[in-house]
């Protein structure tokens, strides 16, 4: 059963009105929009479907948009949709995490990770409370690490271990990083005068440390309270110990044997040095600076601490010390950590070994488009592999360039370099790498896609673009997923090639035409693609066909004989058909009976129709263009025809009469169209209005009148309404 599209849209992007059911009894259909109907404002509608977004009318926003699509009576998922713009330089495929070649190595390389991770946050909770920040806080441990020991963060670790193994505790171990290292705190102290009284109180400090009978630099006071603490806590006193504390000056040892002796002692020598006036005084000229309240809470805690205002005469030193006591203090979650990592960097290795070795997706895509585009000046490769597969990074594609024994290679990172060598269409070759990637994700999911591809192959010389061509054969002849695709294009080369190559069967493919009402989308016959005026010879009865023959004719003999002949004279039926669609003197006395002369030189195998030799072939083409007018508007090729015709002829036979009013000898027999209407704008230059339609028609049917080797785009390209309009606007003020 065919797949059916139903469209109902208005005032999307410009689109007043489109309804449509597309009919998919082959999985592409082709869509022929001349610039400005319809391609760009569809293309844009479906992309918002695709993103979950309503389209509106960017022109007329007050408009009220409405977009119904559905396929097979179900509303499409956005998901369902992918629009493939004719170029987007920042577009790249969200599907690189389903590239893997091998799940199970993918598996194994997350497992080692988790591993790794689940240690390395024990460490760091760990080392946020010693910190001051909480555990639960998510202040990141790494950079603090790296910034302090100026290496990455596992190998600063691992450059560690021989300092924390033979460490042992300080009497800084608890200090509180948080509030000594505040941002504010730094840079108080990084200031000269900050940093002379920390110098100062520091220099002090020392000295009335070293004046103690009990005390040492090595020995301070909230070294002995410590030891106070420990020795009360584990009834050290109530098991009848005691202790003997030294007189460095007279060496007699003192015996304390109670807790509260030893307390009482240790808070006299505190006070002793704490106490002195001029210590006191340096501390209370620190503490003036202490103003805000970041810098407050640092005054508290170093008013409770001041034992470490000596350490931060050297800050970055002190810094570091900390940091190794703390990992010191966490040394169990240190040591689990450094063991899974170092364990797990040996399977790592041979993980990312693997997955370099073998195979995958991207290797796929990366070689499907090299063979494609053989025409383009470099070559593809995934730089980073194993990190595609394993880490779900995007690829790193490198271009190689050769010539000859020369190579250079540019990473993705020098893309900005690399457009500067590459032509437009080299460059778009990279955005469509990118689509390619999508549609084969999209295809080894097995994923239900509506594909819209507007104007795929511009830009691309021929050489490419039928790499494009190719590969939108390969899209829309696949039978293992549901891919459905809708070419647009305004290009009808590219139509007759896709419908040619069975892209697009000839039943499916479409023209846009756009009026008041909206866009209407009209079906192709085959004959119309291919070669209509082959058709045509067989259709000559009809009257529009035989009056739409005449400059088709009149080409076969400018292509197969010339012009002129070898000796330079005017080839007569050239003349004679060039008479029949320009106003000479002499059309109006031109009959069927010269037509049919013409015609059975040309075509000796075909019949002409049985029609009075005798009438005029100026009244039969002008009649033929009346009767078109009823035509609604389509492809029309035969009537856009005729009716440029009737439209040049009216033209010229004006502005020729109009002339020979001043000039009566007047000779148009040489002159083409422009040169008859640049002598009417040189007679006539007040006539403004009738210039105006006159510059009209010339700009408007040449192409029309003279099928070139494009065939006939420019005829298609011309909405027959505005045709049609110009048609009766020259029968209004010329005739």
């Amino acid at each position: 059963m065919a797949d059916v599209l139903s469209l109902d849209l208005e005032y999307c992007y410009g689109i007043a009105k489109l309804q449509a059911d597309l009919t998919f009894s082959h999985k592409g259909y082709a869509i022929y929009a001349p610039n400005g109907v319809m391609k760009t404002s569809f293309a844009k509608t479906m992309q918002d479907l695709s993103k979950g977004q309503k389209p509106t009318d960017l022109a007329f926003p007050d408009r009220i948009s409405r977009c119904d699509i559905t396929l097979n009576g179900q509303v499409l998922g956005q998901n369902e949709i992918f629009v493939v713009n004719s170029y987007d330089e920042n577009y790249s495929s969200g599907g690189i995490s389903t590239l893997l070649a091998n799940a199970d190595l993918k598996k194994q390389y997350e497992d080692v990770h988790k591993k790794i991770g689940a240690a390395k946050n024990e460490l760091d909770k760990k080392l946020k409370g010693l910190a001051g920040y909480g555990e639960r806080s998510r202040t990141a441990i790494a950079p603090i690490i790296e910034e302090i020991f100026s290496l990455p963060y596992y190998d600063a670790l691992l450059s560690l271990e021989d300092e924390i193994s033979g460490a042992s505790e300080t009497d800084f171990d608890g200090a509180d990083y948080k509030t000594v290292f505040d941002p504010k705190v730094r840079e108080l102290l990084a200031k000269g005068d900050a940093a002379e009284i920390v110098e100062g109180f520091a220099q002090k400090y020392d000295e009335l440390t070293q004046k103690s009978p009990v005390l040492r630099q090595e020995f301070q006071y909230h070294h002995a309270s410590q030891v106070q603490q420990q020795l009360k806590l584990n009834n050290f006193f109530e098991a009848g110990h005691s202790v003997n504390l030294l007189d460095k000056a007279s060496a007699q040892k003192s015996e304390l044997t109670t807790s509260q002796q030893l307390e009482e002692r240790i808070e006299a020598e505190k006070a002793a040095v704490l106490n002195d006036a001029n210590l006191k005084a340096k501390f209370e000229e620190f503490n003036a600076k202490l103003k805000n309240k970041e810098l407050q809470a640092f005054r508290d805690y170093i008013t409770r601490n001041q034992h470490l205002l000596p350490e931060m005469k050297d800050l970055k030193a002190f810094e570091r010390k900390l940091w190794v006591q703390y990992l010191y203090t966490a040394r169990e979650e240190y040591k689990t950590l450094l063991v899974e990592y170092k364990s797990g960097q040996d399977a790592l290795k041979e993980i990312v070994s693997e997955a370099s070795a073998n195979p995958n997706d991207w290797d796929a895509v990366i070689g499907d488009f090299n063979r494609r585009f053989l025409h383009l000046p470099f070559e593809l490769r995934v730089e980073n592999k194993a990190d595609v597969i394993l880490k779900d990074t995007a690829p790193s594609i490198e271009f190689f360039f050769r010539d000859g024994e020369h190579e250079a290679v540019y990473k993705d990172s020098q893309r900005r370099d690399l457009l500067r060598i590459l032509s437009t269409g080299e460059a778009r070759a990279l955005y469509i790498l990118n689509i390619m990637l999508e549609i084969y994700m999209r295809r080894k999911l097995r994923k239900k896609t509506l594909f819209i591809f507007d104007d795929i192959s511009d830009s691309f010389d021929y050489k490419n673009k039928f790499a494009i061509i190719d590969y939108l054969e390969d899209v829309t002849k696949v039978e293992d997923v549901e891919f459905l695709s809708i070419v647009l294009t305004h290009n009808f080369d590219f139509l007759r090639t896709v419908e040619s190559r069975g892209i697009c069967g000839s039943h499916q493919c479409f023209m846009a035409s756009k009026s008041q009402e909206g866009v209407a989308l009209t079906q192709f016959k085959r004959s119309d693609i291919r070669n209509p005026f082959d058709k045509w010879k067989g259709r000559l009865e009809e009257g529009v066909i035989l009056a739409a023959f005449i400059p088709f004719l009149r080409n076969v003999i400018e292509y197969s004989q010339g012009m002129k002949d070898a000796d330079g004279n005017s080839n007569p039926d050239y003349i004679t058909l060039t008479r029949m669609v320009h106003f000479k003197d002499e059309s109006s006395d031109l009959t069927f009976g010269d037509y049919k002369a013409v015609f059975e030189k040309a075509f000796p195998n075909e019949s002409f129709p049985d029609v009075d030799g005798t009438a005029s072939i100026l009244d039969f083409i002008l009649a033929q263009a009346d009767q078109c007018l009823s035509q609604p508007d389509g492809i029309n090729l035969e009537h856009k025809i005729v009716v440029s015709m009737a439209i040049r002829i009216h033209a010229e036979r004006y502005m020729i009469a109009k002339i020979r009013e001043v000039e009566d000898a007047y000779d148009p027999s040489r002159k083409q169209m422009g040169n008859i209407l640049g002598d009417f704008k040189t007679t006539y230059n007040n006539l403004s209005d009738e210039i105006n339609v006159l510059q009209r028609v010339n700009l408007i049917t040449p192409s029309n009148i003279h099928i070139n080797a494009f065939m006939y785009e420019p005829i298609l390209d011309m909405g027959f309404s505005e045709l049609k309009a110009l048609y009766q606007k020259v029968k209004a003020d010329l005739v």
